[in-house]
Formats: structure tokens, sequence, C-alpha cells
């Protein structure tokens, strides 16, 4: 191990390196609004798209000694066999990441997973929005037009268990209706 005195030539480098990093660190948080969101985003809002794939070993609730518990999650499009997902065109999607958010490019239609925006209160108070996408209005549209509705293709699937007994699959699959918002402000 190195004596202090063979390191003695690094404090000088060390110093400005801390010197350098600690003054971003120590500035103060302020405030974002739709002016300094399109300062930095070029834009007075941000659409977020996710696409995921994943798998959790594990979710356990314990209670007096007996749990329930859902293992071997997985989140995916659920596309797993050639039928299970029809493109409409004859065909099947792949199997992949669910795709959080929906897009139609022939009929102009860019549904993000989540749309995030400062908006202010009637008190004038500025908060945080987080807007989820509004499947239900442009399905109700789209099924008036005779297409058939956007739907999000996910699969949140897992193994149900009560203690280590198998009782069999819970599986949550593809969203066609949706919509939410989601306000965050400080206190």
């Amino acid at each position: 191990m190195p004596s202090i005195l063979q390191l003695r030539p690094l404090l000088p480098a060390v110093a400005c390196l801390t010197a350098l990093l600690a003054g971003p660190s120590q500035a103060a948080l302020l405030d974002l609004d739709n002016q300094s969101l399109s300062a930095i985003a070029g834009q007075a809002g941000i659409n977020l798209r996710i696409d995921l794939q994943a798998q959790i070993s594990q979710i356990r609730w314990n209670d007096d000694g007996g749990s329930l518990s859902l293992r071997n999650i997985k989140i995916d499009n659920g596309c797993v066999n050639p039928g299970d997902c029809p493109n409409g065109a004859g065909g099947s999607f792949a199997f992949g990441p669910a795709q959080l958010g929906a897009s139609v490019p022939i009929l102009g239609i860019n549904v993000p997973t989540l749309q995030v925006d400062v908006v202010t209160a009637a008190n004038g108070q500025q908060r945080l929005q987080l807007t989820l996408p509004d499947l239900t209005t442009i399905n109700e549209q789209m099924l008036q037009s005779g297409l058939p509705p956007l739907r999000i293709r996910a699969r949140v699937e897992g193994d149900l268990y009560v203690g280590d007994s198998r009782l069999g699959t819970l599986a949550i699959r593809d969203i066609t209706d949706l919509r939410g918002t989601i306000r965050v402000w400080g206190h």
C-alpha cells in the first residue's frame, strides 16, 4: 500500500477535481415552469414513450406468517405464439417489449406513454402534470369510423402462490381503455 508521501504529488490534482465537482453540487433547485422547460427542451412539455420488457422473480406480501406472492413475472408484448397478436394484414406481430404508447402513422396518431407539462392551478401554484394516453376517446372515434380500436400490446403475467402452493397464473393483457391525469406539487 502506498504511503502518504508517495501520494503527495496527486493531492493538488485531487483538490482541483474536488473544487470543480463541488460547484455544481451546491446549485440551488429552482422551480420548473413552461418557460424554463422550453429553454431546455425546445418545447413547453415533454412526451415520453416507453418500450418495456422485464422479468421479476417475485412480488410478495406477508401477513401473520402467511404469504401471497406473484412469481416469475414477465412484462412484454405478449406475442409469444404466432396467433397471439394478429397484425390485421394476415400476419402477426413479433414477440418483444411492451410498447407503452401507440402510433398509427397513416392516421397521424401518435399517443405517448406519458405527457409531462407544467400547469398553473386556480390559486396560481404551479404543478407538474403527468397525463396518460387517452386511448378511450381515440378508440371511440375509431370504432365510430368502422376501424378496429388501438391497443397497447402489453402483458404482465406471473404465477400466483399462497405460501408455497401455486394457484395458477395471473395475467393482465392488452390495454384499449385508458385515460388519466396525475398532478404533483410541493406543500
